[in-house]
């Protein structure tokens, strides 16, 4: 029985669903305590609440919006669950992607593998979190990459230098700027931006956080 954070509708914000209608099931618990993270309240594995996955799918269903994003915190911290929600919900016809930080993609057996090639996978790496295994499972699973850059995360020049080092394809990466409470720097923006078009890259905003600033559910 997974730990849950929050159930919520809404418009994705960042990435290749950006303003696009889905439910989001946000896992409690994470490996990592980064100082920026814009989701503190997820990181706790001790908040939210025990939710049968009969629960979690029957909530899918009453919002009846076709795509479903699993986030954390670090869904894969309760890979066992997560695994069966990805199961019953993509054999529901639902379109599912999960965002990790990537960390834990080797622990995956094959089976959990092949399992996970039916839905979307978003790693966000962390500065100093990040093996050439994990890189390597994460295009083996054909994954995005998504890097929030910015001061205490990475820079521009340490994507590309990454990217390169590892053959990854430059459509499968995005890059965003990074919020703090709830306010883009918009001068870093437009840098990202500007770096985004020379190396072809993909560039991301985060609309809820223009929108909506810090607050929860959104």
């Amino acid at each position: 029985m997974p730990k849950i954070a929050e159930i919520f509708s809404s418009i994705a914000g960042e990435g290749s669903w950006m303003g696009r209608p889905a439910t989001f099931i946000r896992f409690s618990g994470c490996n990592l305590s980064c100082e920026w993270c814009d989701e503190k309240h997820a990181r706790d594995i001790e908040g939210g609440e025990y939710l049968s996955l009969r629960e979690v799918v029957e909530e899918c269903k009453k919002r009846r919006l076709r795509r479903v994003v699993i986030t954390g915190g670090e869904p894969l911290l309760q890979k066992e669950d997560c695994i069966k929600l990805v199961k019953e919900l993509t054999a529901l016809g639902f379109r599912v992607m999960i965002e990790t930080n990537g960390t834990l993609l080797n622990r995956l057996n094959q089976e959990e593998r092949e399992i996970l090639r039916n839905c979307e996978i978003t790693v966000s790496p962390k500065k100093g979190h990040l093996s050439g295994n994990a890189v390597r499972t994460a295009i083996s699973l054909s994954a995005q990459f998504k890097f929030v850059v910015g001061e205490n995360s990475w820079r521009c020049d340490e994507v590309r230098d990454l990217t390169r080092k590892y053959s990854i394809n430059n459509e499968n990466i995005w890059l965003m700027p990074m919020s703090l409470n709830g306010i883009i720097d918009e001068d870093l923006a437009r840098r990202v931006w500007e770096f985004c078009v020379k190396e072809e890259f993909n560039y991301s905003d985060r609309l809820h956080v223009r929108v909506w600033k810090n607050e929860k559910g959104r």
